[in-house]
């Protein structure tokens, strides 16, 4: 698949999986992704094939086709971008967290682009805290930037209490 993209400068989809595994199966996963572009791959020393993409654009599932190689192909519909919206003085705190958490190992690795505005924040938020899929889907699903890092920082907050 990374091939054929690459060759045909095209994207895919990446989905959440609600159950099951990547491989073997057919996963349920949830009904809301992310369309991609491969930037860049390497062969890893464990043999399997790192690859490095670019998030593009949101879509929903409308309908699944299962092929004949145990992939997925589907019909989505492709959601409004959002608005580009700075980050607020009240979200300074999210802002040096992200920048506390890009300083580990293995968040480095990611090299997560720079935070730019309010969607890129709550974006590497998303990806980077330690959050349910589910919770993460329906941040994935909101459109406002501004009230995902709202629940964030509420998100945080119940966190750093104990709360969850």
């Amino acid at each position: 698949m990374i091939s054929r993209c690459m060759k045909q400068g095209e994207g895919f989809g990446v989905v959440p999986i609600r159950e099951g595994r990547e491989v073997g199966e057919i996963p349920q996963f949830f009904p809301v992704g992310v369309y991609v572009q491969v930037e860049d791959w390497h062969p890893q020393d464990n043999g399997l094939l790192g690859v490095v993409v670019r998030g593009e654009r949101k879509f929903k599932v409308l309908q699944t086709f299962s092929q004949s190689d145990m992939s997925l192909s589907a019909e989505v519909l492709f959601l409004p971008q959002e608005p580009v919206v700075e980050i607020g003085l009240h979200h300074d705190g999210l802002v040096a967290l992200v920048e506390q958490l890009r300083e580990h190992p293995a968040v480095k690795g990611l090299n997560l682009p720079e935070l730019v505005d309010a969607r890129h924040l709550g974006w590497q938020l998303t990806q980077l805290l330690p959050l349910s899929r589910p919770d993460k889907v329906a941040l994935l699903e909101m459109s406002d930037p501004l009230l995902r890092l709202d629940h964030l920082a509420e998100r945080i907050e119940r966190l750093a209490a104990g709360e969850e």
